[in-house]
C-alpha cells in the first residue's frame, strides 16, 4: 500500500507541490479578468469565445477523453456508490438551500439546479487528477478512471433535465397539454456537453477504435479546452458584482470543499469499508474545488453565472488551503 506522500515530502513541499497545481488555474482565470477588465476584447468577442469553446472546445475534450478511456477494469459498484451518493446529497442540498434562499429562483427549478450543480461538481481533471498522481502515483488511476468517467455525465445530465423539465412544464401549463416528454429528452441529450460525454460513452463501450485520422484532430480541439474554458471564467468575473452574491458563494464553497469530502470519507470508510487507498481517492477527488465547466452549464442556461463563475474562482482560491488539511486528515488515518 502507498499512503499519501510517505516520508520523502517536507511540509513545505506539501504545500509548494499543491500550489504549482492549482496556480495556473488561477493565473489563466486573472487572463481571462484582465482581457474583460482591460477590454483586450470587447463583450461581443468574448461572448463568441465562451460559445465556441462551450461547442466545439469542450465537447471534442470530453469526447476523445470518454471514447479512449480503460473501462474494463475499473466497473466496480461499490467507489461509484461511496462517491455519487454524497454528491447526489449534497446536489440535492444545494438546491433545496437556493430553492429556499433566493425568491429570484422560488418560481423555477432551472436556477436551483445550476446551483446545486456548482455546489457538488468537482474539478477533478485540473485538480484531481495530477495531484493523486503526485501524492499517490499510477495505483489512483483505476479509481480515478472510475469516477471521472461518470462524473459529468451524470451531473449535467441531471442539470440539464431539470432545466428542461421546468421549460416543458411551463410550456404544457401554457398549451394546456402534458409535458412534451420527446422535446425534453431531446433537449437533454442535445447539450453540447452531455452529448460529448454519452457518445463518447457509447463509442467505448461499443469497442470503436477511432482512426488516428479522426483521433488527432479530435485531440488537438481538446487542447486548448480547459485554458479557454478558465479564461472565459475569468472574463466573466470582470462583469458581475460579486458582493451580491457573498451569501451563495459561501454556501457553495463550504458544501463542495468540506461537507462533501466529509460524507465521502464516512460513506466509504465506515460505511462501506473501503480499502485505504481507495478512500484517500475519492475523498481527494471530492474535497477538489468546483469545476469550470460548471460555469459553462450556468453560462448556457442563462442563470446564476455570478454566483457559479465566483464560487469556481473562490472554492479554487480556498482548496490551496482545505486540500492540505484533507491531505494530512487522509495521512493520519
Amino acid at each position: 500500500m502507498t499512503y499519501l506522500f510517505g516520508n520523502t515530502y517536507s511540509e513545505a513541499q506539501r504545500l509548494s507541490n499543491i500550489f504549482t497545481i492549482i496556480s495556473p488555474l488561477l493565473a489563466l482565470a486573472l487572463i481571462g479578468y484582465l482581457i474583460a477588465k482591460r477590454q483586450w476584447l470587447n463583450d461581443a468577442q468574448l461572448s463568441g469565445l465562451s460559445k465556441v469553446t462551450f461547442v466545439i472546445f469542450i465537447p471534442a475534450f470530453l469526447f476523445y477523453r470518454m471514447a479512449t478511456a480503460d473501462l474494463a477494469s475499473v466497473l466496480n459498484p461499490l467507489p461509484i456508490a461511496a462517491f455519487y451518493l454524497p454528491v447526489l446529497t449534497c446536489f440535492a442540498l444545494g438546491f433545496i438551500l437556493n430553492h429556499w434562499l433566493h425568491p429570484e429562483y422560488k418560481k423555477h427549478r432551472r436556477g436551483s439546479a445550476v446551483f446545486a450543480l456548482g455546489s457538488s461538481y468537482s474539478n477533478n481533471v485540473i485538480v484531481g487528477l495530477p495531484l493523486l498522481l503526485l501524492v499517490i502515483g499510477d495505483q489512483a488511476l483505476p479509481t480515478i478512471f472510475l469516477i471521472v468517467t461518470f462524473h459529468s455525465a451524470m451531473l449535467f445530465a441531471l442539470t440539464s433535465a431539470i432545466a428542461a423539465s421546468q421549460a416543458n412544464s411551463t410550456q404544457a401549463k401554457n398549451s394546456k397539454r402534458g409535458i412534451n416528454w420527446l422535446a425534453f429528452i431531446k433537449q437533454t441529450i442535445t447539450n453540447p456537453l452531455v452529448f460529448g460525454i454519452l457518445s463518447g460513452l457509447l463509442v467505448n463501450a461499443a469497442g470503436i477504435q477511432i482512426p488516428a485520422l479522426v483521433a488527432r484532430p479530435l485531440d488537438m480541439l481538446g487542447q486548448p479546452a480547459i485554458t479557454l474554458a478558465l479564461i472565459a471564467l475569468g472574463s466573466s468575473i470582470a462583469k458581475y458584482d460579486i458582493r451580491g452574491e457573498r451569501r451563495f458563494i459561501a454556501l457553495a464553497s463550504t458544501i463542495k470543499l468540506m461537507l462533501l469530502p466529509l460524507l465521502v470519507y464516512l460513506t466509504a470508510k465506515h460505511a462501506l469499508a473501503l480499502d485505504t487507498l481507495i478512500v484517500q481517492v475519492l475523498v481527494i477527488l471530492s474535497a477538489c474545488p468546483t469545476g469550470v465547466n460548471a460555469y459553462l452549464i450556468a453560462q448556457q442556461h442563462q442563470v446564476h453565472r455570478k454566483a457559479v463563475a465566483s464560487s469556481v474562482v473562490v472554492s479554487t482560491v480556498a482548496s490551496v488551503m482545505t486540500l492540505p488539511l484533507w491531505l494530512v486528515w487522509l495521512n493520519l488515518v
